[in-house]
């Protein structure tokens, strides 16, 4: 790939991850419940989510994607309710066993939002508008794919993290029992709505 090539790609991208859609939505509800930490796994979720996606779209195998839709409607409402089990465990946990009850391991972090990016055909319709425009998919090389690659396990985390770190920032300066408790139960209410758009998309 040309650099120009390279960087439209990377900044066309960057804009796409950084519009508010169900994948950030879920990270900023879970940087709001749990914390920062608790977000870096599923940064890395979203990225081989969208890698996988974009792997598919490249070599050709997003009409396999297609055709088996119903695999995909399925994978996306999994992840649906996996979210309205934690907006169930956000909205009805107790302010002093907050930090006990809610966190969940950096496995299921992970898996909830590979499930959730995976479940999105929004992804997909982007990289079949995006990349025939950018790249000559029929003399894309490893090294050009690997490229592809690094932008995907770059940007996203970058730009996922960051908002998770602005999430978190308002977290601690919310610190008294009534906002921790208006705070769970808003975490809890932004993940329905992210189930509600993985549902709907």
């Amino acid at each position: 790939m040309s650099l120009h090539a390279y960087l439209l790609y990377c900044a066309v991208y960057a804009v796409a991850i950084a519009i508010p859609g169900p994948g950030v939505i879920a990270i900023v509800a879970r940087a709001l419940g749990s914390g920062f930490r608790a977000t870096i796994p599923a940064a890395i979720g979203t990225a081989v989510g969208d890698w996988t996606l974009m792997t598919l779209s490249a070599s050709g195998l997003v009409l396999v994607a297609r055709a088996l839709g119903s695999l995909f409607l399925l994978v996306k409402l999994a992840g649906a309710c996996y979210l309205l089990y934690l907006a169930y465990r956000y909205w009805t946990a107790k302010v002093a066993e907050f930090a006990d009850r809610i966190p969940v391991s950096a496995r299921q972090s992970f898996l909830s939002q590979l499930s959730l990016t995976l479940g999105n055909p929004k992804p997909i319709a982007f990289f079949l508008a995006l990349l025939p425009s950018v790249v000559d998919l029929h003399t894309l090389n490893v090294a050009g794919y690997l490229e592809l690659s690094v932008a995907s396990f770059v940007l996203i985390p970058l730009i996922l993290l960051a908002y998770a770190a602005l999430a978190s920032r308002v977290r601690q300066l919310l610190a008294s029992h009534r906002a921790r408790r208006a705070m769970n139960r808003a975490a809890g209410g932004v993940l329905i709505g992210a189930a509600v758009g993985v549902v709907l998309s």
